[in-house]
C-alpha cells in the first residue's frame, strides 16, 4: 500500500512529465496555467500565469503585489490552477493555500528575467492606468541610462507565491471520452490518497 508522501509525489510527477511532455511537442507554453483567486467578498478573477517549478513545497509563479492577482492572494490566500495542453488531450486542476515566498527566492529568480522585462517592472506599474503613448520608452531608456552596466536590482512589489496543493486532479480528453479521471486529495489530518472517477 502507497503511503501519503508516495501518493503526493506521483501526482507531482505525473504532472511535471506532462509539462515535459507538451514542452518536448513544441506545445507553445507548456508551463502557462489559469490561475483563479478571489477578493476578500468572494469575487472571483482568472488570469494566466507562468508556472517557474512544480516541487514538493508546491507550484512557484511571481506576481506583482499591486496587481489585482497580488491583492487577491495577500487578502484570500487561497486558489487554483489549471493546466491544459490541448494538443495531450490533457488537463490538471489544483487547489490550496498560497504562501508568499523569501525575498531570496523572489531575487533568484529575478536574476533570470530578461533585461528589458526587468526595467519594464519598475516603470509599468501592472494595471495601472496606461501613460502617455511612448512615454513608457522613454521612461525605460531613461532608467536604463541611469543604471549603465549595473544590473536592474528587484522592484520589491515582483515577489514570488508558491501554491501548495490540497488537491490536485488529471482529467485526459479526447473522443469518445471514456479516460478515467484521477483526484489525489489531502485530507484534515495531512493525509493523501488518491480516487479514480467516472469521465
Amino acid at each position: 500500500m502507497k503511503s501519503s508522501e508516495a501518493i503526493y509525489r506521483e501526482a507531482l510527477d505525473q504532472l511535471q512529465r506532462l509539462i515535459e511532455q507538451a514542452t518536448a511537442q513544441g506545445v507553445d507554453e507548456a508551463h502557462a496555467a489559469a490561475l483563479a483567486t478571489a477578493d476578500r467578498y468572494a469575487h472571483p478573477s482568472v488570469r494566466m500565469v507562468y508556472i517557474t517549478a512544480v516541487e514538493e513545497a508546491g507550484l512557484l509563479f511571481f506576481v506583482n503585489t499591486e496587481s489585482g492577482k497580488g491583492q487577491q492572494l495577500i487578502d484570500n490566500p487561497r486558489a487554483s490552477l489549471c493546466f491544459f495542453w490541448r494538443e495531450l488531450q490533457e488537463q490538471v486542476t489544483l487547489e490550496g493555500d498560497v504562501i508568499r515566498q523569501s525575498v531570496e527566492t523572489s531575487d533568484n529568480y529575478w536574476c533570470k528575467r530578461a533585461r528589458e522585462t526587468q526595467l519594464a517592472a519598475w516603470v509599468l506599474p501592472q494595471g495601472a492606468p496606461a501613460p502617455e503613448k511612448g512615454e513608457s520608452r522613454r521612461q525605460v531608456r531613461q532608467l536604463e541610462q541611469a543604471l549603465g552596466f549595473e544590473p536592474v536590482p528587484r522592484s520589491p512589489n515582483w515577489c514570488a507565491f508558491r501554491l501548495q496543493p490540497e488537491r490536485i486532479e488529471f482529467w485526459p480528453s479526447g473522443w469518445p471520452r471514456m479516460r478515467e479521471r484521477v483526484r489525489y486529495q489531502k485530507d484534515a489530518d495531512g493525509v493523501w490518497s488518491e480516487a479514480v472517477l467516472t469521465p
